[in-house]
């Protein structure tokens, strides 16, 4: 930076620290005029708007000092930061394999670039970048705290020692301390776990991630009858905000108590009458608790909100209601604004096929959208795979707020984790799914799925569900996803009983959705197999009443 250039953004960065922002956007303004050649002014101003929350023109503005001084590593830095609070992860890790050779010596650099290649799944890559600036950064507090991170996204072995380390260099971090108790609860420590997020309900106690987690440790700590009650403690409190409230709804309505989540937000609306978050949230809740006409009189007295979010609630309402037609013109504007909401086409194809209409067919009925597929996977890989699946459900309780009921589901992305086992199911999977796209119908830029025929796929969650002696999985779609999908390791030798138990059901919308509608397709589970279906299919299963029925399953995306 020259003298001038410098002595610009100590000045400006000297009234933005006395709260004069648009006094330093003025000077980083003039500066940036006067020495528009300047890449560490550039950079500087940067700065100042990413602390201002202005991601837009900080990254305008990092970008502009690389183009200037390509090998500026901390302008590369600040730009990768940026880029992961814009949740562009793979843009951020592009951006800094170029400066790799002249920020070979840069803990920093590796951290960061550890932290995006994380951030984009891509962990094989990861794992060396943090390994790099751990070399160089031993006991370097940002280092520890990134590896900690790592190593539980893919549940390392020695995930709890290395969070214990990164507490020990980040003392009082709530952040570790969560992810402390996450990878507790997995390795089957659960009173350390909870001991953890008490810790953290009681001094961070309006963060509700904390509070759903300590609700989830509870409940697969067997506390089934109170495992919420932390919530009415929290929102007793003084400065307890609507969120808490959204949260304790949500906590409940993800153990099918839709009508106890109603009730505590109605409870927040007498606090709040006007928060539309709540009203929006209530009427949900009424709408699943089978109260569609009390949900229509929230909806009705909100009439002037008309964001999406709103219109699908009202769409699904109508639905309820019968109102088959008002409730496809809700959803049409939702398409409208976002044409690849899962949701909204969803729900619109229960409206087609209740009102006969045509189009169904074409989102759902083609040839090959809905197909099941071998696995190229020997016998011994199976049984190596089907091992590995059943010890990871040993520490495995049921989820809150997923399809599966009575039953477990592993924690975080399963081909995250390390395991040989898993990668080869992974590229098993890759190969099914590129057999799967050559089967579909010609490309169409209308449909939701078909208009990302061509596009490149990546795998975007996976998980493993177990269920043991009984249970099922409601009917539920994936919102993320273009496709969803169930591999199958056991499968209940009741399979072939009457009423077809353990089946996979697609098609069939959850109970007092769309009264008179059935499944459209039902799958007999094979060990060894893959079915691939459009994400905006209802799907579930028939239930199981003995016997083990575990799963693997994925959503897959239109990679950016």
């Amino acid at each position: 930076m020259t003298g001038s250039a410098q002595s610009v953004a100590l000045a400006a960065s000297q009234l933005a620290a006395q709260g004069r922002d648009a006094e330093a956007d003025a000077m980083y303004a003039r500066g940036l005029a006067d020495f528009p050649q300047d890449a560490r002014l550039a950079n500087s101003a940067g700065n100042f708007h990413f602390k201002a929350g202005r991601l837009d023109r900080a990254l305008a503005l990092f970008e502009r000092a690389l183009s200037l001084a390509p090998n500026l590593v901390e302008a590369g830095i600040n730009a990768a930061i940026t880029l992961g609070r814009m949740d562009q992860p793979a843009r951020a890790a592009a951006l800094l394999a170029p400066l790799e050779v002249v920020a070979a010596q840069n803990p920093g650099y590796w951290r960061v670039r550890g932290d995006s290649e994380r951030q984009a799944m891509r962990y094989r890559e990861a794992e060396a970048s943090i390994a790099r600036a751990a070399a160089l950064d031993p006991s370097g507090a940002k280092t520890a705290r990134s590896r900690a991170r790592l190593a539980l996204e893919r549940s390392a072995p020695n995930a709890i020692p290395l969070l214990e380390t990164a507490l020990t260099l980040n003392r009082g971090d709530p952040n570790l301390l969560f992810d402390y108790a996450q990878a507790l609860a997995v390795a089957g420590r659960l009173g350390e776990a909870l001991e953890c997020t008490t810790t953290l309900i009681t001094h961070v106690p309006g963060w509700t991630a904390a509070l759903k987690l300590h609700a989830e440790l509870r409940w697969a700590a067997g506390e089934q009858a109170n495992f919420a009650d932390h919530f009415a403690q929290i929102t007793a409190q003084q400065g307890a905000g609507p969120d808490v409230w959204l949260a304790w709804s949500e906590t409940l309505e993800g153990v099918d108590r839709p009508a106890d989540s109603a009730a505590i937000l109605a409870r927040a609306r007498a606090i709040w009458p006007e928060n539309a978050g709540l009203a929006l949230a209530q009427a949900v809740a009424l709408g699943e608790a089978g109260a569609a006409d009390e949900a229509q009189g929230v909806l009705d007295r909100f009439a002037g909100m008309t964001t999406p979010e709103w219109a699908t609630a009202r769409g699904r309402n109508w639905l309820r209601l019968g109102e088959i037609a008002r409730a496809e013109g809700e959803l049409a504007t939702v398409r409208a604004a976002r044409p690849a909401d899962v949701v909204a086409w969803a729900l619109t194809d229960l409206c087609w096929r209740l009102s006969g209409d045509a189009r169904h067919e074409w989102l759902h009925g083609q040839p090959g959208l809905v197909r099941q597929l071998p696995l190229s996977l020997d016998e011994g890989e199976r049984a190596e795979l089907t091992a590995l699946l059943t010890e990871l459900h040993r520490h495995s309780a049921m989820p809150i707020g997923q399809s599966v009921k009575r039953g477990s589901q592993t924690k975080g992305a399963l081909f995250a984790r390390a395991e040989p086992e898993l990668a080869r199911l992974e590229a098993a999977l890759h190969g099914a799914l590129a057999d799967y796209r050559a089967g579909q119908p010609p490309a169409d830029p209308h449909h939701p799925l078909l208009a990302h025929r061509d596009d490149p796929w990546t795998i975007v969650g996976s998980w493993s569900i177990r269920l043991d002696g009984q249970g099922h999985h409601a009917a539920h779609i994936h919102p993320r996803g273009l496709l969803s999908s169930a591999s199958y390791w056991l499968v209940p030798d009741e399979v072939d009983a009457d009423g077809q138990p353990g089946w996979l059901e697609l098609g069939n919308p959850p109970p007092g959705l769309a009264e008179g509608l059935g499944s459209l397709h039902t799958v007999r589970p094979q060990p060894g197999t893959l079915v691939l279906f459009p994400s905006t299919l209802y799907h579930g299963t028939r239930p199981i009443t003995q016997g083990a029925r575990m799963t693997v399953a994925f959503d897959v995306s239109a990679a950016n």
